[in-house]
């Protein structure tokens, strides 16, 4: 396994932790942002121009997803609204 899985991993891990004790990141906030790296890593994978954008492409389209699945399970009492 590369060293992108375990960064992604262990980034997961703590903004579980970081989110679950805070009302600062609302799901208001998160889920947009989750969206949009989503959507930068599709592009970044797409497009035939830079190398660079298209080795970290997955992994930024893996950190959306993680957000994007801590985000959509927060619950109001943790600072989301749902």
């Amino acid at each position: 396994m590369s060293l992108s899985f375990w960064i992604t991993l262990a980034v997961y891990a703590v903004s579980i932790i970081v989110l679950r004790r805070t009302r600062f990141w609302t799901r208001l906030f998160l889920e947009p942002m989750a969206m949009w790296s989503m959507i930068a890593g599709i592009v970044f994978i797409c497009q035939p121009w830079m190398q660079f954008l298209y080795r970290i492409g997955l992994t930024v389209l893996i950190f959306g997803l993680l957000f994007w699945n801590i985000a959509v399970n927060m619950n109001p009492k943790n600072g989301g609204s749902v």
